[in-house]
């Protein structure tokens, strides 16, 4: 399907069938982003306010996706202000994952969550910002770019040096655990 054909059927199908499409990736990025997923749920609902109050506005010359997208992005900056920024927290990451089937799985999943949650802190927000909205968001690297207001090469840089960090975090961080294994 082409942008113009996605834009047209986007603008066509009523804000319920959008709301029923959009909610979980919508939450997924809210939750991947805010300590509190309680605050994050609230904060959901507050976007699709929005896009409901402004939905006769919406004109189809982004994806739906990119327009919605962008008002959470936005709801999560304002939320930001006066606030210290924060990577999500491990009961957060607990939504994010399958439950784990026993005690020793969940204490594994446990302390993955806190290494990521830890290397995610390393990155910067900017970066922070792409990967969470490509991998919780489930954006492409078009539609972020939309969302952010920038090009899509820089965001695909972005990306690219983010998971540049991450593996050399995680490097860095298997390194410091197997020299305190030998000692």
């Amino acid at each position: 399907m082409n942008k113009k054909d996605e834009n047209e059927r986007g603008t066509r199908a009523s804000f319920a069938e959008l709301y029923d499409r959009y909610f979980d990736a919508v939450n997924r990025y809210l939750r991947y982003r805010m300590d509190n997923p309680w605050d994050a749920d609230d904060l959901t609902a507050a976007v699709f306010l929005k896009a409901m109050e402004n939905f006769p506005k919406y004109r189809g010359e982004a994806p739906f996706a990119v327009w919605l997208f962008r008002i959470a992005h936005n709801a999560y900056v304002d939320y930001l202000r006066g606030r210290r920024e924060r990577v999500f927290t491990e009961e957060e990451m607990s939504y994010l994952e399958a439950a784990p089937s026993g005690p020793e799985e969940e204490l594994l999943r446990s302390e993955e969550v806190r290494q990521l949650k830890d290397m995610l802190r390393r990155l910067s927000p900017e970066q922070r910002d792409v990967v969470s909205l490509r991998y919780a968001g489930e954006l492409k690297f078009s539609q972020i770019a939309q969302v952010l207001g920038k090009s899509t090469a820089a965001v695909r840089m972005i990306h690219h040096r983010a998971l540049q960090a991450l593996r050399a975090n995680y490097a860095k961080d298997r390194e410091e655990v197997e020299g305190i294994g030998r000692q």
